[in-house]
This record gives structure tokens, sequence and C-alpha cells, in this order.
């Protein structure tokens, strides 16, 4: 079977998604998640699907898929393509952004050769030697992947100099270009990342001396309270400063009293609380590495 969502192809017998005609560099996880995406709208596909699904008989925690959606939305950005190809649904899961999935068109696979017509039976005893298969083919290309990543690759997140690391997160990081360069000048390690899902996952892996956020992000106007707020409650006491445009009085006493350090309007006053911050006390750990989510400005 072959899915057409233009750009995108997916091509399902022979393994492959290609945007604009050119063929995509992916693993076969990322293939299997937008196959899923396509053969269950306008159902979402919820984790415990995914993580059965794409980790078979593999204990693996629930940041392997926010790490494995973000991915792949990164690869459909880099490919050139200007909309969102997958739609969060908070509670529920993940599926295909409706706007993409009403320009889908399917078409059979052609046979090359004539075939002979299985039995309701061997279909049944099939399936799971497909789905075995499958799983044999992501371990491998699992084990690549590890084995491909020396250490040498992995330590070059960030120069050996810097005073400070700094996580923002702001699904509109271009708007803060200018506050990013200023710190650049004061040897901070500035890491961008635009959710709250991935903000939690570089947190859980890495340290960082201060957390920035804004207050909304795509439909939740308070993403910013919510990060903070989750930070808190699993013990996470990195300071926090709330970065946005003419916060309500309320919504300040909000952020304070969920236990972030501040909020500021603008870039003095933004930078005038990172004067207050101990830099370089998580200097130690290892840095994010360049190829993560946090991209360092």
């Amino acid at each position: 079977m072959t899915y057409t969502l233009p750009p995108l192809t997916l091509d399902v017998q022979g393994r492959n998604l290609t945007c604009h005609g050119q063929k995509l560099h992916c693993d076969e996880r990322t293939l299997l998640l937008m196959q899923l995406l396509i053969e269950r709208f306008p159902e979402p596909v919820d984790q415990q699907m995914l993580l059965d699904t794409l980790w078979p008989n593999t204990v693996v925690s629930s940041w392997s898929v926010a790490r494995l959606i973000s991915d792949t939305r990164k690869l459909f950005k880099d490919a050139g393509v200007t909309e969102s190809v997958i739609q969060t649904l908070h509670g529920r899961g993940y599926r295909l952004e409706p706007e993409l999935a009403a320009r889908l068109q399917t078409a059979p696979q052609q046979e090359t050769a004539p075939t002979t017509q299985m039995h309701p039976a061997t279909k049944r005893r099939a399936h799971p030697l497909l789905w075995a298969a499958l799983a044999a083919t992501v371990l491998l290309a699992g084990v690549w992947q590890y084995l491909s990543q020396n250490p040498q690759t992995l330590l070059i997140g960030e120069p050996a100099d810097v005073k400070g690391r700094l996580l923002w997160v702001d699904d509109h990081p271009s708007n803060n270009q200018a506050e990013i360069t200023s710190l650049k000048k004061r040897n901070i390690a500035v890491y961008t990342t635009t959710s709250t899902d991935e903000a939690l996952m570089l947190l859980s892996m890495y340290r960082y001396d201060v957390i920035i956020s804004d207050m909304g992000r795509g439909e939740d106007s308070l993403a910013g309270l919510k990060l903070v707020e989750s930070l808190r409650q699993s013990g996470d006491n990195t300071p926090f400063f709330l970065y946005t445009i003419l916060p309500s009085d309320a919504q300040r006493q909000l952020v304070l009293e969920h236990g972030a350090q501040g909020v500021a309007v603008d870039e003095e006053a933004l930078f005038a609380l990172l004067d207050g911050v101990s830099w370089g006390v998580k200097s130690t750990d290892k840095a994010p590495p360049a190829a993560s989510l946090a991209q360092q400005q």
C-alpha cells in the first residue's frame, strides 16, 4: 500500500518515506509511526500503543515516544514541510493533522508476479511473523546507531569555557534572538526547545543552571505555569524565570506561587533576574549533545 499526503508519500511495502519526491533518511520506527498515524486516523494513537508497537518486548520510558515524535517533526521541518504533520492530543496521544489527512490518497501495491491466495488461518500465522521481523529490524538499527555514537560525538554540545548553561522554552525561539546573542557574549550556553514535553525530557537527561519559559505555547495559554509546576512537583528546583509580554497580576502571582523565581517583560528586567543566578554550579555535568532536541544557539 502507498499513502500519499502531499507533499509526503509513504510506501509501506517498499519501506520508504518521501517528501516532494525526495527520499527521507529515517529509521524503521519513523515509518511505523507514520503508518500507524495514517491507518488509525481520525482516532489518536495513544502512548501505550506506540510503546507496544515500536518497542516490542523492550522496557523503555515514555520519553522514548516524546523523542521519536520530536525527531519526526524535525525531519519534516528540515525537509521543507512548513505545516504541522503530527497533532498532539493532550491526555489521548497523537494523530495525523486533519488538514493533511484530508489530502490522503491511497493506492494498493502493484503485484509484480502471480501470488497465491492465503487461507485465513495462514494469514493469522503470518501476522505475528511480520511483527517479529519488523522488531528485529528495529533492534538492529538501534544497535547500529548506538555503536556509531562515539564519546567524541556526544561531547561537542557546547564550548569548554562556558560560564553556565540555560534552557529556553519558547515555541517561537527566533523572537528571543537579541537576548540569546547577549547571553552568548557572556559565555552562557543557550539551548532552545519549543515544547513542554521536550523540555521535561531534556531536564531528565541533562542539568541546567536556569530555565526561561514563555507563558503560552500553541493552544495552551498556561504552558509556562504548568511547566514550572511539573518541575517543582518532581523535585527539580532549577531556577525558573517566566519571560512574557504584559502578564496579568494574577498570572504573576500564580507563577511565583508555583515555584518560579521571577517574571520579566523585557530584556533589561530579564538580565536583572539572571544576574542573581549562581552560574556554573552544574558545569561539571555532561553537556547536551549538539544533535539533541535542544538546539544550541
